[in-house]
């Protein structure tokens, strides 16, 4: 099934187009939400931009290892994920505190980490859109975040 975005004067062409789907294989799920898909704030932009970001990096032959030995040396290796891309580019981007613990995107900081401010947050994600840009990564970005207020109102 496609995606359709559906107003009332749209209404009778959709009908057209399930019936059509519906012709080819009898039978059909369809989900609905608004339009207007939820407010994207700053950590949940971050986190949707791991996604294109991981499979860039894979591309380019980045792999984890599987665990290291006592003396350091990586063993054996797997895929790069999101999560991995969420952590280096949080080192990298958001940065730590003076004890070198990472700033945390949660509201509230977990696990001894200090949340980091929302100005903190914008210029992380300022500094992965500039190095994703110059990398040729296309990074989704909503009309309707936080991210996209907040860099209109530094631009303006």
């Amino acid at each position: 099934m496609k995606d359709y975005q559906l107003t009332k004067v749209g209404l009778p062409k959709f009908f057209e187009a399930i019936e059509s789907e519906l012709d080819a294989d009898k039978s059909l799920i369809i989900n609905s939400q608004a339009a207007n898909i939820g407010k994207w704030g700053l950590a949940k932009l971050w986190r949707m931009w791991m996604t294109p970001t991981a499979k860039f990096m894979r591309s380019q032959g980045v792999t984890m290892p599987l665990y290291f030995k006592a003396n350091g040396d990586p063993v054996g290796k797997r895929e790069f994920n999101d999560n991995d891309c969420h952590e280096l580019f949080t080192y990298n981007w958001l940065g730590v505190d003076r004890d070198g613990n990472r700033l945390s995107w949660s509201r509230s900081g977990r696990d001894g980490m200090r949340a980091a401010t929302k100005g903190e947050r914008f210029i992380a994600l300022q500094k992965h859109d500039n190095w994703a840009v110059e990398k040729g990564i296309t990074l989704f970005k909503p009309r309707d975040s936080d991210y996209k207020k907040l860099e209109d109102e530094q631009n303006y």
